[in-house]
């Protein structure tokens, strides 16, 4: 990471590509990332969780990580791929099957979601599913999260190695986690100091792209990121909508559903009879409600029986 705060003493390196600055009298260096490496190297796994309030850049700080573990090509493109960001539990098992050993992984958690316990379930899943997968390849995880009580108590206490608590934006302390072999505890030793700014910030100084006119073209790192993550959102949203029209379809009293149909008659009455899959279209088309298949066959049966008269049915 780059940190924000330089002294005259201070130099710039180069590691795997990205600037670091380095201050022996201050402590400078990338202490985190070497540890990372070491750990990588020797095949160790690696599960980091990264905490902080909403809107602190939990999620570029994760990428980040990620970002210079992997470093540059020789042409001064990222090796760590914008698909190595996944939302979903079915998509991180995925990775795990398909991606190289070595190359990390960011579960991210989007800001809006259709359920956030299910979120939640998935990662508590992907994070069990770490362990076995580490006898084969090593994928280091790297969780962006607002608190780590969200977790399941086992997991946080017994596979998670490192947590990155940000306080302030670009400014972040990190604990090594070391469960205890003899209590039900947990130790959290500081190891070191984050004081970063963005890896783009040579090409972009805005701290967040959600303000800017130029998101829907820009192509730095985190600009696509956003534009994923946005594209994520959009299809929960779609999700939680149905999951909602299906609840309301539920709890409306067949009564209800046959007072709505009297409204739109016309939309699904064919010589004189009920066609069932045009009534089912019109009552989504006109209210929003979807009516499954047998729902619509109890409902033509329920109109024939209590309003035929009314609509004019031929039996």
């Amino acid at each position: 990471m780059e940190p924000q705060s330089q002294t005259q003493n201070s130099e710039v390196i180069n590691y795997h590509g990205f600037r670091v600055f380095q201050n022996q009298a201050k402590g400078y260096a990338p202490y985190f990332q070497n540890m990372l490496s070491y750990r990588l190297h020797k095949k160790m796994a690696t599960n980091i969780i990264v905490t902080g309030e909403a809107g602190l850049g939990k999620s570029y700080l994760a990428t980040d990580i990620c970002r210079v573990m992997e470093g540059l090509d020789k042409h001064g493109k990222d090796r760590f791929s914008l698909d190595q960001v996944i939302f979903t539990y079915s998509d991180f098992m995925e990775l795990v099957l398909r991606l190289p050993q070595g190359k990390p992984i960011v579960f991210d958690e989007p800001s809006y979601s259709m359920g956030k316990r299910e979120w939640y379930k998935d990662l508590n899943k992907a994070l069990v599913q770490t362990i076995e997968s580490f006898r084969f390849r090593i994928h280091p995880l790297v969780i962006p999260i607002i608190n780590k009580t969200l977790l399941d108590k086992i997991i946080r206490e017994q596979l998670i190695q490192y947590q990155i608590t940000l306080y302030d934006r670009g400014r972040a302390t990190v604990y090594r986690l070391k469960p205890s072999q003899f209590r039900d505890q947990t130790y959290h030793e500081y190891f070191c100091k984050l004081e970063y700014s963005l890896s783009d910030m040579h090409l972009c100084a805005r701290d967040s792209c959600l303000d800017c006119d130029k998101l829907p073209i820009c192509n730095i790192f985190r600009a696509r990121y956003e534009r994923k993550k946005a594209s994520v959102q959009e299809a929960r949203y779609e999700q939680a909508k149905e999951l909602a029209q299906r609840q309301e379809t539920r709890v409306l009293t067949l009564t209800q559903l046959e007072n709505l149909c009297l409204q739109i008659k016309d939309k699904f009455l064919k010589h004189g009879k009920i066609d069932v899959q045009s009534l089912r279209v019109a009552m989504y088309d006109t209210y929003g409600v979807k009516v499954s298949n047998a729902k619509g066959y109890e409902l033509k049966s329920a109109l024939e029986m209590h309003h035929g008269e009314e609509l004019n049915i031929s039996l």
